[in-house]
């Protein structure tokens, strides 16, 4: 089905429908369970910048394991569901618009409701194009102030672990495998072993460079950046990762770990630019 010029839907063959963008710039491809981008490529180099699991569960059973999942309105196990309830749900597009240069896409979840009731509104928009923006949008629609979290959990694809370094990021981190110990950001940056950090200097440009290629990240938003990848031992647990799975992936999120205390009528836009 044709929604715009550039924009495709299809149902996959495991029943979940897809979005297809195709424009002059760029390609992508979406899932509207979980609000799930799955895909990105820009057209000036053809490089494939996420990483998707070869054995990720795509039939609506559980949340997707690779690409951009959304995690909201918390972000790790505050509550239950991990990373929130909107990344199992269906989503429905509001708007689709473009034009030779950039495609924008709006989604929501079918519900956003707190526990005790509260209501905030949530709306993901899609910027492709040259580079691709995903802004996550809060709006609180109750007349109390409610707090939330979240991230947007992007899983980055690379050539081999061993030969990333990751520039930009300084500071103090929170170091979840070591009992949340703070620990001051190496440099240079690389992993070496199951890494799972918070960053806490809300840096605002971040690069993963290998030896050829390198990916910029923009953030605004947020109040750290998460590094995480699980390594040998736990990729073998994991029953939708492959056990070497780990070596071809790196995920950096723009995160609120630490929580937005939103006002009635006020919203708030959580930013992650992919260059």
């Amino acid at each position: 089905m044709k929604l715009s010029t550039h924009v495709f839907q299809r149902i996959s063959d495991q029943g979940m429908p897809i979005i297809s963008v195709d424009n002059p710039q760029a390609s992508l491809e979406l899932s509207l369970f979980g609000g799930h981008v799955l895909s990105y490529m820009p057209k000036r180099d053809n490089r494939q910048r996420l990483w998707m699991s070869p054995k990720a569960v795509m039939d609506g059973s559980k949340a997707i394991r690779g690409g951009i999942p959304v995690c909201w309105p918390w972000f790790g196990a505050a509550a239950e569901p991990a990373h929130g309830f909107v990344r199992d749900q269906m989503w429905q597009v509001l708007r689709v618009d473009d034009d030779n240069d950039l495609t924008r896409i709006q989604l929501q979840p079918e519900f956003s409701h707190l526990a005790g009731g509260g209501q905030l509104e949530l709306m993901l928009e899609l910027l492709i194009g040259e580079q691709l923006t995903l802004n996550l949008v809060t709006h609180n629609r109750q007349s109390k102030s409610l707090r939330f979290g979240g991230a947007l959990h992007s899983y980055f694809r690379v050539k081999h672990i061993d030969q990333v370094v990751v520039d930009g990021l300084s500071g103090a981190y929170m170091d979840k495998v070591a009992n949340r110990l703070v620990e001051e950001t190496p440099s240079p940056y690389v992993i070496t072993q199951e890494t799972d950090r918070i960053q806490l200097n809300a840096v605002s440009d971040v690069h993963i460079r290998e030896a050829g290629q390198q990916t910029a990240i923009g953030f605004s938003g947020h109040d750290s950046i998460v590094v995480w990848n699980p390594w040998q031992d736990k990729s073998a647990q994991m029953g939708d990762m492959t056990t070497d799975g780990y070596q071809q992936m790196l995920c950096i999120e723009a995160a609120i770990t630490q929580g937005i205390e939103l006002a009635p009528g006020h919203s708030h836009t959580l930013t992650q630019i992919i260059r």
